[in-house]
């Protein structure tokens, strides 16, 4: 399959397999496809996470869902990061998405660079695209953000994550 037998993937990839039954991987193979990646697509995904394999199928649809239906991304970009399978949808994914969705509409962002925003960590997310700009119309950027963190909370989240972080 393209792995490297010194490397840690290849150990991930073991484990993952033998963790699951043959049908099993064909059921998530199956709901790849569905989402839109080849065979091709799915393979190679596997060899670069292979924990995208034991990824529940509802947390597949959903993150498809909303980085295509919502995000307008096209299936096999997220493909080609399948790490983004791992990631949180309450937390990252969704309120990133949205807040970085508003920026296009701005014209403050390039939408080609969407992908790239999901994976850094919180203080470089913050310090590269919500603190970076000065203008006056993108001051309100982090209450923004708080809004968009919030609302993926269902408003249970009670504090300023910018306060955590400056």
């Amino acid at each position: 399959m393209g792995f490297y037998p010194e490397r840690f993937n290849f150990v991930l990839a073991v484990c993952v397999l033998g963790s699951m039954s043959k049908s099993t991987w064909e059921r998530e193979f199956d709901v790849y496809k569905k989402c839109g990646w080849s065979e091709k697509e799915i393979l190679e995904a596997f060899r670069r996470n292979p924990s995208v394999m034991a990824t529940s199928e509802d947390k597949i649809k959903a993150v498809m869902d909303f980085l295509v239906n919502v995000m307008g991304l096209q299936a096999s970009l997220v493909a080609k990061q399948p790490n983004l399978l791992g990631l949180s949808m309450e937390k990252r994914i969704v309120p990133r998405g949205l807040f970085v969705k508003d920026l296009v509409s701005k014209g403050l962002f390039e939408k080609a660079l969407l992908l790239r925003m999901f994976d850094i960590p919180d203080e470089l997310f913050f310090k590269t695209f919500v603190y970076c700009y000065e203008e006056e119309k993108a001051s309100e950027l982090p209450k923004l953000y708080n809004e968009k963190l919030n609302l993926t909370a269902g408003g249970k989240l009670k504090t300023d994550k910018f306060k955590k972080i400056c």
